[in-house]
């Protein structure tokens, strides 16, 4: 089966160049859709994630391949990651059932417009398998992520919860949580060093909010594999804007290329 893009890229990332950015389409329409392509294109993040749930046809699959169609082909070959968070999950309401939500993304595994898919660790085996065996399929990279948007569990915890996101078949494993204390961000980016020292697969990690956005900047260093930054407007708490993200990212890593070539 050929690699697609986010594929190839994931494997840059996993020789040791720095971690990806992921920017987030939030737009309600097909015409805000585009409109926010247009604005990110420019920015060249390395992914865009199409945030499905805040779209207003989420239900009705013929307008969603189509809009995904219109705005893939505005964005100049950047990859595609497709995410339908519910309220449940931290996401918005939908009016998707979890077994329509399953079926939306299994045919969008198969019309192969999509690199990835997100699904959440919280849902049913049943689903997360059928999800899993639609997107292997299909070649479409799965993202199995768990939020907690409450608190920080420990290490331990959440080296757990990664290895069970292995277990259920995810190509990458991830994971964000809420730090009340710039510590509790700290247990977050050792639990991701640890875990990435017993995974086979990759890890996404971040803490959300004001004391976990410095994660999302020094992530990389501990073993997460993508950040998520604002394109046009934020997803989620704590988010950086991309052109500041990159020059970040750009700086971290240059010096420590310098630091492991000394």
């Amino acid at each position: 089966m050929n690699e697609n893009t986010f594929q190839h890229k994931l494997k840059t990332v996993q020789a040791g160049a720095q971690p990806m950015i992921c920017t987030p389409l939030i737009g309600k329409t097909n015409e805000e859709l585009l409109h926010e392509v247009e604005v990110l294109a420019e920015k060249k993040p390395d992914v865009m994630e199409w945030r499905a749930d805040f779209f207003t046809h989420l239900n009705d699959v013929d307008c969603v391949l189509e809009t995904l169609k219109c705005i893939k082909d505005k964005a100049n070959g950047i990859p595609f990651l497709f995410t339908i968070r519910s309220e449940r999950e931290g996401g918005e309401r939908i009016s998707l059932s979890e077994k329509e939500k399953v079926s939306l993304l299994v045919k969008l595994c198969e019309s192969k417009r999509v690199e990835a898919i997100d699904y959440e660790l919280m849902q049913d085996v049943k689903h997360m398998r059928e999800v899993g065996q639609a997107a292997k399929k299909n070649g479409v990279t799965l993202i199995v992520s768990y939020h907690d948007f409450q608190g920080t569990p420990e290490v331990e915890r959440m080296v757990q919860i990664l290895v069970k996101a292995e277990s259920v078949g995810a190509d990458i494993a991830k994971i964000a949580v809420m730090p009340h204390t710039y510590d509790d961000a700290l247990q977050l980016l050792a639990a991701t060093s640890q875990a990435q020292k017993r995974l086979a697969i990759p890890i996404i990690s971040m803490a959300m909010g004001k004391y976990g956005a410095f994660t999302r900047m020094i992530g990389g260093l501990f073993g997460s594999v993508m950040t998520f930054a604002v394109g046009k407007e934020s997803s989620a708490p704590g988010q950086v804007a991309i052109q500041d993200l990159n020059q970040v990212l750009s700086i971290v890593f240059s010096e420590n290329e310098s630091v492991e070539e000394s």
